[in-house]
Parts: structure tokens; C-alpha cells; sequence
């Protein structure tokens, strides 16, 4: 009796070993889509001048390849209204006390056409958060909410994006 006790222990622990194993962790970028009703060359300026514009979207744009239609803009120094809209970082217990003191975005933009007059557009967020308690620094990387992206593929349909 002893020993079948033991041999279902034993089967539990390895069975929750080869599970814990075999569980996929989901990516902390996922990239929102969207099939945009407008040609691939207007929704390429649209996103441009806006990155480029910092007084509008705050966003520095840092490279622009009209070949492959891909933009990669970056934005420091987002205050507290817009990181608690934009991002979420996954915190233990000890850092849930330290402050945000930074965060910052990296968007990637690829844009394919996607028939006449239309294009598909995909724009990744990668998030990082630098929190702080006293003298202890911890930079996190964070994952998006999507409300960033979402913005991005309004301003590349044409419409305003928030602030």
C-alpha cells in the first residue's frame, strides 16, 4: 500500500514536470493587423509624417525604407496617462512597489499592398518600463495593451490619432 502510494506521487511530480515543460509562454509583441482601403503609398506618408512630426505624435522616427515599406519610430518619456493606456508590465511582488521613472516604445510598421487601392498593414509595440524604489533599478520589458497600435492603423486610415 505504502509503495502505491508512493508510485502515484512519484507519477504526479513527473507528470506536472513534463506539463510545466511543455507550456508555452505567449509572446509578450503581438502585432495588430489591418486591411486599410487606401493605396500602400498614401498610408506610407500618412505614417511618416506623423512619425516624423514630433510635436504631433512625439514619436522619433528612425528609419524609412519606402522599398519595403517599413517604418521603425521611438517614443521616450511617456507619462503615466499614456503608459497605463498603452502598456502593461508584469511585476513580482517587491516591484509592484517601485515607480515608473521612464517608458518607452519601439513601433515597427510593414506595410504590403494588398490589392488595388489597398494595403495590409501589421504594427509591433515593443514596450520597456524602467521603475525605480531609492537607489534599486529595474528595467522592464512590458507588453502592449493594443491601444497604441490601434491608434497607429487609424492615423494610417487616415483619421487623427489620439494624443
Amino acid at each position: 500500500m505504502h509503495r502505491r502510494a508512493l508510485a502515484i506521487i512519484f507519477a504526479a511530480v513527473i507528470l506536472f514536470r513534463v506539463s510545466s515543460a511543455l507550456a508555452i509562454d505567449q509572446p509578450r509583441i503581438v502585432p495588430r493587423q489591418a486591411h486599410i482601403s487606401r493605396p500602400i503609398d498614401q498610408v506610407y506618408g500618412a505614417l511618416k509624417s506623423y512619425f516624423s512630426d514630433s510635436s504631433l505624435s512625439r514619436f522619433n522616427l528612425q528609419s524609412a525604407d519606402p522599398k519595403t515599406y517599413t517604418l521603425v519610430a521611438t517614443r521616450s518619456g511617456i507619462d503615466n496617462g499614456h503608459w497605463s493606456q498603452w502598456a502593461f508590465c508584469p511585476a513580482t511582488g517587491v516591484h509592484m512597489l517601485f515607480q515608473l521613472q521612464d517608458g518607452s516604445v519601439t513601433v515597427t510598421v510593414n506595410l504590403q499592398k494588398s490589392g488595388p487601392g489597398a494595403t495590409f498593414a501589421s504594427v509591433n509595440a515593443d514596450f520597456q518600463g524602467d521603475y525605480a524604489l531609492g537607489a534599486n533599478e529595474q528595467k522592464l520589458a512590458c507588453t502592449s495593451k493594443e491601444t497604441l497600435e490601434e491608434d497607429l492603423l487609424t492615423v494610417a486610415a487616415g483619421g487623427a490619432a489620439k494624443k
